[in-house]
């Protein structure tokens, strides 16, 4: 869910055990990108709508079409129908729409987040995606590493947690490998099970072209990126069938010159979690 582009469900899981765990690392040995005008060069995202909800029959291969690495929408979706950006106030796009599919290296975001009943926290999260074999097949190479500090608590107190993640071309993890330091130390430096996560949709038929993302309007804001005045504020709520009543709301803004979003925030009252990730650079 990067929401989708971050795969935040296993991100929120990873961080919350981290807390609770007491865990906390030294610097991280990634380097900030640093403030990044609006203007940067890079491949832009392109935002269109569709009222698509089935497979695009322009599309080559559908049955199994290769996904995008970053938002995990096939590679050769063309939209049918376009409409006017911004759309208007109340306007439904899908994931596809919404973020296309850029092509990037990295990308990096600082982030800060609460926790009921636990110290606030905040750090750096940073994603590295390269394609490559891996056990004898085509895979793609996620390298996340984030760093975490609980508030009261020095640097050298802090995690650094680097997660290595192998996905087939249709999203499905193969494998995952982790290391954790603090101090200088590894206090983990192990396999682990692939996880039951399958971000795609090989059929093309399933939630990449769902209708999810509401526009709410233009909204200028600020993050270590940048400042983007043109801005576009989408909403979208996640509801878990198997709890009544429960709901996540997300937030995204998005800028038509930025292949990311430039900011996001998750919002779960009912769990007490509040998370925002506000974009330092990509490339």
């Amino acid at each position: 869910m990067k929401p989708d582009v971050f795969n935040i469900v296993a991100i929120i899981a990873i961080l919350i055990t981290v807390l609770i765990s007491g865990c906390t690392g030294e610097n991280p040995p990634i380097t900030g990108s640093g403030s990044m005008a609006a203007t940067q060069q890079v491949t832009q995202a392109t935002i269109r709508q569709t009222i698509l909800v089935t497979p695009v029959p322009t599309m080559p291969g559908c049955a199994y079409p290769p996904l995008n690495p970053w938002t995990w929408v096939p590679e050769s979706y063309e939209p049918v129908t376009t409409t006017k950006i911004p759309p208007e106030p109340g306007a439904m796009v899908s994931k596809a729409d919404l973020f296309g599919t850029p092509s990037l290296k990295w990308e990096e975001y600082a982030y800060f987040q609460k926790i009921r009943s636990l110290p606030d926290s905040q750090g750096i999260s940073r994603m590295e995606k390269t394609r490559k074999m891996h056990q004898g097949r085509p895979a793609i190479h996620e390298n996340h590493t984030y760093f975490l500090l609980i508030e009261g608590m020095s640097e050298e107190l802090a995690d650094t947690t680097m997660d290595d993640m192998y996905y087939d071309e249709y999203g499905n993890m193969i494998s995952m490998h982790r290391r954790v330091i603090r101090n200088g130390e590894f206090l983990e430096d192990a396999d682990r099970p692939p996880v039951n996560m399958s971000r795609g949709t090989p059929d093309c038929s399933g939630t990449v072209f769902a209708l999810r993302y509401t526009f709410v309007g233009k909204d200028p804001v600020t993050v270590p990126a940048g400042h983007y005045p043109d801005a576009m504020k989408y909403t979208r709520k996640d509801i878990d069938e198997s709890f009544p009543g429960k709901e996540t709301l997300l937030t995204y803004w998005i800028d038509p010159a930025v292949p990311e979003p430039v900011k996001i925030v998750i919002d779960d009252p009912g769990e007490g979690l509040l998370f925002t990730y506000e974009l330092r650079g990509w490339g």
